[in-house]
């Protein structure tokens, strides 16, 4: 255990050290021709872009390595769908319970969902089946590399999937959306259960022309 701890110690110090050199790095060649350098200081735009660029390079060291020993992107899939579980489970995002959601769309989406409309979600269903409406992030916050596939530019940071079928491989449940993405569970935000627009009674129950 000792190896592992100073390992990780090592990381630790090697991450402070690029971080900081990112953040100047980023202040000496681009922030003196950038217009929020008079209040980058509260805007953190430095920081941010910092860690996500090392974040980025931390991820692609492991996937280099991963693919140097061999292992198919199918593999990758599965550990980063059993990493993101683990999140979850750490972070008492487990089946003992269920948040019911109403999002509001400001954009027209997939499947005649359009703006205006309502949207009742099941946040992260433990079970879903084919026909199923799921949102999905357009970028996974755990993978930059790996879940590339649904980033876009858009406004909504969530996309509409129909589920055309579901099943499992090596042991983790995957479902497979009508554009033909294969996916683990895991990754589904929600589980769309009603569209409601502003001919349904329940938009007028529950006041939803006054948000």
């Amino acid at each position: 255990m000792a190896g592992i701890s100073n390992n990780l110690e090592e990381f630790r110090e090697l991450s402070r050290k690029h971080y900081k050199n990112l953040i100047e790095g980023l202040k000496d060649k681009y922030c003196w021709k950038c217009p929020m350098r008079t209040n980058s200081s509260e805007a953190f735009c430095r920081e941010v872009d910092s860690w996500i660029r090392l974040s980025v390079a931390f991820e692609m060291g492991i996937y280099d390595h991963m693919r140097d020993m061999g292992m198919p992107n199918n593999c990758l899939e599965v550990i980063a769908s059993k990493i993101l579980e683990k999140k979850m489970n750490s972070n008492h995002l487990s089946s003992k319970f269920q948040k019911l959601i109403i999002l509001k769309i400001e954009e027209n989406l997939a499947h005649g969902i359009n703006s205006g409309d309502f949207l009742l979600v099941n946040e992260n269903p433990k079970t879903v089946k084919k026909g199923d409406m799921v949102l999905l992030p357009r970028a996974c916050p755990l993978s930059l590399i790996w879940f590339s596939k649904t980033t876009y530019i858009n406004k909504m940071p969530l996309k509409v999937f129909k589920i055309v079928k579901v099943h499992q491989k090596a042991g983790v449940k995957y479902i497979t959306t009508d554009n033909d993405l294969e996916i683990p569970i895991e990754y589904v935000y929600g589980l769309i259960t009603k569209v409601i627009n502003n001919k349904d009674p329940i938009f007028t129950e529950l006041h939803l022309k006054d948000i």
